[in-house]
């Protein structure tokens, strides 16, 4: 028979002594909130509402709550590493989180072909 620390002879024999310690889950964090989903479309042209419409729908194909900002933006000049790719959003990122006021934030990045077979970079842009 295992002796624990601190339990007494009467507890061993009658039951009780130390309860187990309860389990507690560590506290939620609150789930970041997309504030704005930015679509880099190579070329000159900045992609019409439509156009950002379409491309939104197909990367989020649940949906997108009214209030997550739509924003388009056209990009002539396109990375060729992936190195390069990460520091375009990241400036992105961190333009209109200064434009958009947010303290704290995140990013993440995806990229994309648009309908017509041009590349795409989404930035989706969180508070945190």
């Amino acid at each position: 028979m295992l002796y624990k620390r601190g339990m007494g002879l009467f507890s061993r024999i009658f039951g009780g002594g130390e309860k187990p310690p309860e389990s507690r889950a560590p506290p939620a964090e609150p789930e970041p909130t997309l504030e704005a989903v930015i679509v880099l479309r190579r070329g000159m042209r900045v992609p019409a509402e439509d156009y950002l419409a379409q491309v939104i729908a197909e990367a989020f194909p649940a949906g997108l709550p009214a209030e997550v900002r739509r924003i388009g933006l056209s990009q002539p000049s396109w990375f060729k590493t992936e190195e390069i790719a990460d520091s375009m959003a990241g400036d992105v990122a961190s333009t209109f989180a200064l434009k958009l006021t947010l303290g704290a934030y995140h990013h993440r990045r995806r990229v994309l072909t648009g309908p017509e077979g041009a590349p795409l970079m989404v930035v989706e842009l969180y508070r945190e």
